[in-house]
């Protein structure tokens, strides 16, 4: 994979993953189960960011194993995907609010890498 490429596939997750932590600090639980347009903005940016990590494993498996929450991802994009058993609306709240920032840094210290290998 070239550089290019996972940097382009990491600001990607980035964004989707900015994106979420906005709208996240901005609604509060009970607000979000009551309101189905921010619940599908949820789902849409966790299937992009699980659409991307997919990418990222295929071609960058070492650079996506450094990525915590990365496979999990992929797994939730599956289900949001393909609407197994429903979605429980908590569990994408709880995810974004409890699991991306760690994520994110990750995504963050990725990006510092290709850039020092420029």
């Amino acid at each position: 994979m070239s550089r290019h490429e996972r940097q382009a596939i990491l600001e990607d997750s980035l964004q989707q993953i900015d994106d979420l932590l906005e709208k996240a600090a901005s609604i509060s639980l009970e607000q979000f189960l009551n309101d189905r347009n921010s619940q599908a903005i949820f789902e849409r940016r966790l299937e992009i960011l699980g659409e991307a990590m997919r990418r990222l494993e295929r071609r960058d498996p070492e650079c996506f194993a450094r990525i915590p929450g990365a496979r999990e991802s992929i797994g939730l994009r599956n289900v949001i995907s393909h609407g197994y058993d429903g979605i429980d609306h908590r569990i994408l709240y709880s995810i974004v609010r409890n699991a991306l920032p760690t994520t994110r840094s990750a995504i963050l210290q990725e990006l510092g890498r290709s850039t020092e290998r420029g």
